[in-house]
């Protein structure tokens, strides 16, 4: 039965006029009520089963596991799981939350694992603190079936005096097979930590890849440079982008990092550039003004008379991607206004909720926002689920013309939310100078 007020709403309007009665002794109030608490009591229950196997089954079996085969085992078991707990309970709020509780710990425990190979093959434990940090979906909070790699890594700086005993010569070893050229004095503190995590990051990787996080189509992982640094290396490049527009940073990378949290690590290194870079952020009107441009000017699906926009040919005839044309939209639209209105928030709902506290939005405008959001979440759930086990398709595409009327309006009131909403910021902070 599902953990929610529905079934108390159903009992009210079922009972509504034998509850309205007057005439009623106390023996038939006992009577309704006693079936209402059991009712409640089942629905208890069965939360309480839920929460019981979710540690016993996933939770406590991922800090067990000694091996990636099992973490595989026990993520495939997560996802079927919470699969079923959506199908009983359709609450999207709840998916997006034991994704991120069960991810985090595999994320964890797989590092973990990571940091003891990196000891027993010579190359020591962690030389500095670090943070491993998740993007995308998972620095938002809102991980659903599908997922992939969308993560960074930040590492202190080495003090100069700085030289691990336990692998150094390993790592000489492993420059010399690479045939870097090392100086007459040895490797320096930088280049140790540098390459240690280089290491690290690549075994990372490939173990999240096992474990069953499919690897970043567009490389936003920490094999890839620019998403792997040392606290120092990760402000220049901020400070190239931003400030002088150049560097490996790209405008589409300042945008993502945005969404990062702390998954495992000192959250301290990136609570610390987070400060440091939003500052760099905000105050640069220019290059706040053109994302906000980028995300008014992102189209919906939607005809200029009120159609879908299909593809004309392909495999994909007939259907529209609902991410790239709905949901990326109303994700890029509110993170864009939360920043030019001083909101740090990760999650999307919640950077909606901070707009309406903070009168930047009405509450007609962050009810709408709030409902496109679960309408197209709910969709790309759906369509995960239903073609699962189908690697060809793209599980984003939808095709209207096979929706009810009902799901129809719902799509196209959720579309007309995110053009509205594009507009209105139009209005407020690009010709009515907000910025």
């Amino acid at each position: 039965m599902p953990l929610n007020f529905s079934f108390i709403e159903s009992y009210i309007a079922d009972h509504q006029d034998i509850i309205k009665d007057r005439l009623l002794l106390r023996n038939e109030r006992y009577r309704l009520l006693s079936e209402l608490v059991n009712t409640l009591q089942s629905a208890l229950k069965d939360y309480e089963i839920f929460e019981t196997e979710f540690r016993s089954l996933v939770l406590h079996k991922i800090d067990g596991a000694t091996s990636l085969e099992e973490l595989r085992a026990y993520h495939d078991i997560a996802v079927a799981g919470i699969e079923n707990f959506y199908l009983e309970e359709e609450t999207i709020l709840d998916t997006h939350d034991l994704f991120r509780i069960a991810r985090d710990k595999l994320i964890t425990k797989v590092l973990t694992m990571v940091e003891k190979e990196m000891e027993e093959e010579g190359l020591g434990k962690p030389p500095t603190d670090y943070v491993w940090g998740g993007l995308g979906s998972e620095g938002r909070d809102e991980q659903t079936m599908i997922t992939d790699q969308d993560n960074m890594i930040i590492y202190e700086e080495p003090d100069k005096d700085f030289m691990p005993k336990d692998s150094g010569k390993r790592l000489r070893e492993e420059f010399e097979q690479r045939d870097i050229k090392v100086s007459k004095d040895g490797l320096g503190p930088k280049q140790i930590v540098d390459y240690y995590y280089e290491i690290f990051c690549r075994k990372a990787t490939d173990s999240l890849h096992e474990v069953g996080f499919e690897r970043c189509k567009g490389n936003v992982m920490p094999t890839n440079q620019k998403w792997r640094g040392s606290i120092g290396d990760w402000k220049k490049r901020i400070e190239d982008r931003i400030t002088y527009e150049q560097g490996i940073f790209e405008a589409l990378d300042v945008i993502i990092l945005t969404d990062a949290r702390p998954v495992k690590g000192n959250t301290k290194l990136l609570d610390s550039l987070l400060e440091y870079f939003f500052k760099k952020l905000t105050d640069n009107k220019h290059v706040m003004k053109d994302f906000i441009q980028s995300a008014v000017l992102m189209p919906s699906a939607l005809t200029f008379f009120g159609g879908f926009k299909t593809e004309k040919e392909g495999e994909n005839k007939d259907k529209f991607n609902i991410k790239l044309l709905g949901w990326a939209p109303l994700i890029l639209a509110v993170r864009m206004t939360a920043l030019v209105g001083g909101i740090y928030e990760r999650n999307t709902l919640r950077r909606i909720q901070s707009l309406r506290k903070k009168n930047i939005i009405k509450k007609d405008m962050e009810s709408d926002l709030i409902d496109a959001y679960f309408t197209f979440v709910r969709f790309r759930i759906m369509s995960q689920i239903n073609y699962r086990t189908d690697n060809t398709k793209d599980k984003n595409y939808l095709r209207p013309d096979m929706l009810g009327p009902d799901e129809q309006e719902r799509l196209h009131k959720a579309m007309k939310a995110v053009e509205a909403f594009q507009k209105y910021i139009q209005e407020t902070q690009l010709f009515g100078q907000m910025l």
